[in-house]
């Protein structure tokens, strides 16, 4: 049986650490090594890693200076000794079938990553299940097929047509270093730009409609995607850009501009829900405009929205407002949504 390496990086998440670890302890699969990175904590967490590698010699602590996830992935990846590697965010947990249901397809049909399903869990106890995504095996070109009509936006889904987090994934060792580098830099999207290059470099994946992953959603926790940030822009940009420099047979190009419009739409309300003034609204919205990938973007005079009913009306109409630079219509607008 292949050994384990769960990857979890640890930054102030005390509060919610031990739940982390104990689905971790808890696991069907036994034969595995936690490797737990205190990034620079300033509260008990590093103390609570300590705990549980006393208790448990399958848990092994780095203490290091805060440099964000993508570094604490790596510093963790050359300290691992796994065959296959799996990632679990410090405040979420999983199943206790997670790592067993995980590893099957590689033990059985060689798979060199899989994909579970997740849920959103909230403090209350509320559940929120988003829709199923597609799942089953693909090898050699039906991964490009993936890509080319479901990846970056799957229509009846309305979303991502597979989990876009790291957290989710088994992976064959051989394919992360490299994967986990590629999103190095980012604060949004670090993630995607990693899963994206993981598919060009796969040869067989299957997607699991199992839902092992909680996804927690705390009132009091750090949620990159909650906040507006002036930098917000800069990264997803650059996610962007990473994703089009991988994909070199340019793939699901109606689908990446979909996905491009989604981030556009979404930071578009973002904005107005931080209760920035038209002139902070005209400001970002120039200064975003400005960037050669945006230029790239808007220069076809039309995209097809898929979406339902008359919203897709409505986001065409912000699409050329933005498009044409008419930013006070447009502040309006979404002013009323």
């Amino acid at each position: 049986m292949p050994k384990i390496s769960i990857i979890i990086p640890i930054y102030n998440t005390e509060k919610y650490l031990r739940k982390c670890l104990d689905s971790i302890i808890a696991q069907s699969y036994t034969d595995f090594e936690a490797i737990l990175v205190d990034d620079g904590s300033t509260d008990k967490s590093g103390e609570i890693c300590d705990e549980y590698a006393k208790k448990d010699l399958r848990f092994k602590v780095i203490h290091k200076q805060n440099e964000g996830v993508v570094k604490a992935r790596v510093t963790a990846f050359e300290y691992s000794n796994g065959d296959l590697i799996t990632f679990v965010d410090s405040d979420d947990y999983v199943e206790t079938s997670y790592l067993e249901k995980l590893t099957r397809p590689i033990l059985i049909e060689d798979a060199d990553m899989v994909s579970c399903d997740y849920c959103h869990k909230y403090e209350d106890g509320r559940v929120f299940y988003p829709k199923s995504k597609i799942s089953g095996t693909f090898v050699g070109d039906e991964i490009k097929t993936f890509i080319n009509n479901h990846y970056f936006f799957d229509p009846i889904v309305q979303d991502f047509g597979m989990t876009q987090f790291l957290c989710t994934k088994m992976i064959k060792r051989e394919f992360v270093k490299d994967a986990i580098i590629k999103g190095d830099g980012l604060w949004y999207g670090e993630d995607q730009v990693s899963v994206f290059y993981l598919l060009f470099h796969c040869k067989k994946l299957v997607l699991l409609d199992d839902r092992l992953y909680y996804y927690m959603r705390y009132s009091s926790s750090f949620q990159a995607s909650d906040r507006y940030d002036k930098s917000l822009w800069n990264s997803i940009i650059t996610m962007l850009e990473r994703c089009m420099q991988i994909n070199k047979e340019n793939l699901g190009y109606e689908q990446f501009r979909q996905r491009t419009w989604y981030y556009i739409h979404s930071t578009l309300h973002f904005k107005m829900s931080h209760g920035l003034s038209l002139q902070s609204f005209k400001h970002d919205l120039s200064e975003m405009r400005r960037s050669s990938f945006m230029n790239m973007f808007f220069k076809p005079w039309y995209i097809s929205f898929k979406r339902r009913g008359n919203s897709s009306i409505k986001e065409e109409i912000k699409y050329l407002l933005l498009k044409f630079k008419f930013f006070s219509i447009l502040y309006l607008l979404v002013h009323k949504e």
